[in-house]
């Protein structure tokens, strides 16, 4: 542990995340794996103590929590969605060497995907600039258990997401080989929409919950953005507030 604490609270909310995973590994026939902890680079920790810069439509809503932002739509309704943006200096898609975040399903399920959805998890968002101009590829859990024969995600287990391993889906039409849909289904990893848009940037990336996910109740942290030369990652916690890592 550095004497910010930085690397304690790192390893130790991973190496939960891992365990619970493990725990719950009986669940499904196929599980998303975290990544461990030590396949992380050095990364510069961005730290939200507010809910600053989160867009909220309808009645959904974003809270800092302990451990992330709990975000939330109300149930039996598809209006509601929240949002989250932060743009850098655009750099080379294909220097992209990393894109995760870790996520927690709280929500209890009615049965009934119109009242609460039981697919849904907040998505990770790239913002990206090709020739044709600004447009956004979107990975979604569901899409990504469902390209590897699982099902829904499960509830109360915290686990990191590889964006890199996708599949995307995008909902512009300035990406050469994905076309605009409404919300998928999701066909191409990042490094196959790379190959056809080989001179694409990155501009930005953020985390989005959007219509039509009635219902879900869910923690989202840790959103990690790399490149071969830099790392940031994402953090929301209280603990913040008072100096601290926990509060």
């Amino acid at each position: 542990m550095d004497q910010n604490g930085t690397i304690f609270r790192l390893t130790t909310r991973r190496v939960l995340a891992a365990a619970l995973v493990m725990a719950a590994s009986g669940a499904l026939a196929v599980n998303a794996q975290p990544a461990s902890a030590s396949s992380h680079q050095p990364c510069k920790i961005e730290k939200h103590s507010t809910t600053a810069g989160i867009t909220k439509v309808g009645t959904a809503t974003a809270t800092v929590v302990t451990d992330g932002v709990k975000l939330t739509t109300a149930r039996s309704s598809n209006a509601d969605k929240v949002s989250w943006r932060s743009s850098f200096k655009p750099v080379a898609a294909s220097t992209v060497t990393e894109m995760s975040y870790e996520t927690v399903k709280l929500d209890t399920t009615a049965g009934d995907n119109n009242t609460v959805n039981d697919a849904a998890l907040p998505s990770y968002h790239v913002f990206v600039r090709t020739a044709a101009g600004e447009g956004v590829l979107i990975f979604e859990p569901y899409y990504y258990l469902g390209s590897i024969g699982a099902g829904n995600p499960q509830r109360k287990v915290r686990t990191e997401w590889n964006v890199l391993d996708g599949p995307l889906w995008t909902s512009s039409t300035t990406i050469t080989g994905l076309p605009k849909t409404a919300g998928g289904p999701a066909t191409k990893t990042f490094a196959q929409v790379v190959a056809e848009n080989p001179r694409m940037t990155v501009t930005g990336i953020g985390f989005g919950l959007g219509t039509y996910n009635a219902g879900v109740t869910a923690v989202l942290d840790e959103q990690r953005f790399a490149t071969a030369r830099q790392c940031t990652e994402h953090q929301w916690s209280t603990g913040f507030r008072s100096g601290g890592w926990w509060h």
